[in-house]
């Protein structure tokens, strides 16, 4: 949805899988055994994933492979989230993508939504229903030091990424989209 790549058919699958992903995922974390929640967070999952190859992803992806080669024990999902609210307030305080993060936030539940924070108040939502707003990145072995390092990885090693964020994004910026989801 953010990446500079959206279009059209990409938006309105994107939308689709964001909207069955925050209404059914915590139904299907609360009660495994939840077929429909089930079946809808399947579908939200892979529209996603065609999405992904409708657009590109952006260079929050970069950054967890970077998370993960120097911490091999994180779980993918799990450094997505840790920096994920960072991530869009990094975009958000830019207003790189306003009108994006309100038809988020809008998909997400919040149906009167109309500031780009109101996807943050809707993520944070999300993630506690789910039970795992409180990860932490010291939890995994990180050091905040780490940051600039974890930083110059994303880009040496999956670079192409930070082309779809919907605007530029130094070293130092990134390092600090670390820093700030430090706990």
């Amino acid at each position: 949805m953010i990446s500079n790549g959206v279009n059209i058919l990409s938006e309105t699958l994107a939308l689709s899988a964001i909207q069955n992903i925050a209404e059914y995922l915590p139904k299907a974390v609360a009660d495994g055994k939840d077929l429909r929640a089930r079946e809808a967070v399947a579908y939200g999952s892979t529209i996603a994933g065609i999405t992904m190859q409708l657009t590109n992803t952006t260079a929050q992806h970069s950054m967890e492979h970077a998370m993960s080669a120097y911490h091999p024990n994180l779980p993918h999902g799990a450094g997505l989230i840790m920096i994920s609210k960072a991530f869009a307030e990094f975009f958000i305080e830019r207003h790189a993508c306003d009108e994006q993060f309100i038809k988020m936030a809008k998909a997400m539940g919040i149906p009167n939504a109309d500031k780009p924070q109101d996807f943050i108040t809707a993520l944070v939502k999300l993630q506690k229903a789910c039970g795992v707003a409180d990860l932490k990145m010291s939890d995994y072995g990180f050091d905040k030091s780490e940051s600039m390092t974890l930083a110059v990885n994303a880009k040496e090693t999956m670079g192409g990424l930070f082309l779809s964020n919907p605007c530029p994004m130094s070293d130092a910026e990134c390092a600090e989209i670390f820093e700030k989801s430090y706990r």
